[in-house]
């Protein structure tokens, strides 16, 4: 399996993994044959990319640490939410919290159970899914590094809860703010910062949840630095929940295309974590981050220094900046080899400069 970019796929190609639509109906599911109408209607719903099966990738199979059937569960249960009209909100999300606890608990019992706890594949989102889906990754992301952190299941379950819901008050935010293509005035933004509070003092999260979980919701957008919103607290005067949903929320949302920005691919991602650690984000936290998220995910192309390129067919989670690549030949062909960034003496002096996306 592999991902080919939207813009890459072409008539006859086979699915590999399954594709959803609004309201989490099946677009595409495992081993459809691409027509030209199908993947129109995935640009159109904003897909930029999809796994395939072909004789190229055959032997690569990159596993979901959280399974499909419980991340659709939890983008529905979170859509149910903030999708609920202005007036029937606060009572709306009080009487649904039962069901978001209920597959928080499945997807950490799925992120316990994982034979690897490495993030090795690239999500792929539906454009009209996104705040729903967003929360939804970054509560996987932020639970994979908790558990990294060795946090404890009930340390695990109140950090998911605060990174499912972490935006819960964009619900209260005008929608032509919230959907605008372009930049945000001044104006705009300064209301689009009112979300990390407004929705703990609207829908009286004080009464429903624990403080760690409402003091994280709330000071999700904090820096380490001292430069975030709403408190400006800086260092360890913010809480270790938010630090870490500050980190993945960044993450997630720069590797997803927005209408008003492109977005970059895991390796860059990764770098601009990485650069930010002591800045934007907590030094310890990005070590943990830089162990669990791989830059160059199971099945991306992959362009080498010395000029060939392939596809990363296994990482090592002691070293994920230097996977094993399997090698291209001409005419998008495999030519049999692999080589091991990592291992091989002969490949210590090649790198990877970028993912073909």
């Amino acid at each position: 399996m592999r991902y080919i970019s939207i813009d890459k796929l072409t008539e006859g190609m086979t699915a590999g993994k399954p594709l959803y639509g609004s309201s989490g109906h099946l677009l595409v599911q495992t081993g459809t044959i691409l027509s030209e109408s199908v993947i129109n209607k995935l640009k159109k719903i904003g897909y930029t990319g999809l796994y395939i099966n072909d004789a190229v990738s055959v032997k690569i199979k990159p596993k979901d640490v959280v399974s499909n059937e419980v991340r659709r569960e939890a983008t529905t249960a979170i859509r149910n939410i903030m999708s609920a009209k202005v007036e029937e909100k606060a009572k709306f999300v009080q009487t649904n919290l039962k069901e978001i606890s209920d597959v928080l608990n499945q997807i950490i019992d799925e992120i316990m159970s994982s034979d690897s706890s490495v993030i090795n594949i690239i999500d792929m989102k539906n454009f009209d899914e996104y705040t729903y889906e967003h929360s939804v990754n970054v509560c996987v992301l932020s639970c994979v590094i908790g558990m990294g952190y060795n946090m404890s299941q009930t340390e695990l379950y109140k950090l998911g809860l605060a990174a499912i819901l972490h935006d819960i008050g964009k619900i209260f935010i005008d929608e032509n703010i919230l959907n605008k293509p372009g930049k945000l005035t001044s104006d705009e933004y300064e209301v689009m910062k009112t979300h990390s509070t407004i929705g703990v003092e609207k829908l009286n999260l004080g009464k429903e949840l624990p403080p760690t979980v409402t003091s994280a919701i709330l000071q999700h957008h904090e820096r380490y630095d001292g430069s975030g919103y709403p408190f400006g607290k800086k260092e360890n005067e913010i809480p270790e929940n938010a630090q870490i949903i500050s980190m993945v929320d960044v993450y997630d949302a720069i590797t997803t295309n927005r209408p008003y920005r492109s977005q970059i691919s895991p390796a860059e991602a990764y770098e601009y974590i990485s650069g930010n650690s002591g800045r934007a984000f907590n030094p310890e936290l990005v070590q943990v981050f830089l162990k669990k998220i791989a830059p160059f995910p199971l099945g991306v192309e992959v362009l080498l220094s010395d000029g060939r390129s392939g596809i990363v067919c296994k990482n090592h989670e002691d070293n994920l900046l230097r996977p094993v690549i399997s090698l291209f030949a001409t005419n998008d062909t495999h030519d049999g080899h692999e080589i091991d960034l990592n291992n091989d003496v002969d490949s210590y002096n090649i790198t990877i400069e970028k993912i073909l996306m």
